[in-house]
């Protein structure tokens, strides 16, 4: 059996820095991914829409509404997995920053800045990671009742 390694306190703040900063950038890819896809998904909406009401082809009425159906579920249900993986991410940034606290935050040397911004700061910065897909979601869910 092999003896865990020993680390110092700055050491493991550093560590546990770098692991924050790492769920951090995925947070910020998806909501990247989430703004990407939802664009998308609204343009081929909108196109959609204008396209012309009858068609030469009645396969292609029924298909045009089929559709519009299916950017709105698609729209959900993208809004609604990225949403939950950003949840993953903001819980495993909270996970490390309860550990830290709890094992090391009190040995380190004075001056060394606390390991992620708290607070009001930090509160309000997970207004939009966290509330963007439920405001595609919802906007999606209008589009789809008055459809």
């Amino acid at each position: 059996m092999t003896e865990p390694i020993q680390f110092s306190p700055l050491d493991h703040y550093r560590l546990v820095r770098s692991q924050i900063e790492h769920e951090d950038n995925l947070v910020s890819q998806r909501l990247s991914w989430m703004l990407a896809s939802q664009s998308f998904l609204f343009t081929a909406y909108a196109i959609t829409l204008n396209g012309p009401a009858q068609s030469h082809f009645k396969t292609f009425e029924t298909h045009s509404t089929l559709l519009l159906n299916l950017l709105i579920v698609v729209g959900i249900v993208s809004a609604l997995l990225i949403w939950a993986s950003i949840l993953a991410g903001l819980s495993a940034m909270n996970t490390l920053r309860r550990d830290f606290r709890a094992t090391i935050a009190d040995d380190l040397p004075a001056g060394v800045p606390p390991i992620q911004t708290r607070g009001l700061a930090y509160r309000a910065g997970q207004f939009g990671p966290v509330l963007i897909p439920l405001l595609f979601t919802a906007v999606w869910l209008v589009l789809w009742i008055v459809q």
